[in-house]
């Protein structure tokens, strides 16, 4: 369960803290939320600005449509496969050495939201 967002906890996303019902920590829920959040966001956030500067391009009187649904949904599953295509990068230890994030972590992270995880190779993150 993921607790209500307010613009405290939108801008502190990195903070949020999810632990099991035993009281155990869950790192990669919290990471998915704050991946989830910030992008989510920012990704408005663009939306807004793209929507203001093409309707002040625009005569005032005319109507802004903006972008269908269909749209919003590719942009949101670009943004998504974008952070996770980022966090597989991350996991090369011959790049990135000891600042490098484990196999594991990003598994654990992103397991909850891939499509058909079980057709995957064994190794998808390379």
């Amino acid at each position: 369960e993921w607790p209500t967002l307010s613009w405290g906890l939108i801008l502190g996303c990195n903070l949020a803290r999810f632990k099991s019902n035993k009281g155990i920590l869950i790192r990669e829920k919290g990471r998915l939320f704050a991946i989830i959040v910030s992008a989510a966001w920012h990704l408005i956030w663009k939306l807004r600005v793209n929507r203001v500067i093409r309707h002040l391009a625009q005569k005032p009187l005319e109507p802004y449509h903006g972008l269908l649904g269909e749209n919003i949904h590719n942009l949101w599953l670009k943004t998504m496969n974008a952070a996770l295509t980022r966090d597989r990068i991350l996991t090369n230890k011959t790049r990135f050495g000891p600042l490098s994030f484990k196999k594991q972590l990003v598994l654990d992270t992103w397991s909850v939201l891939l499509m058909d995880e079980d057709s995957l190779p064994d190794d998808w993150i390379h």
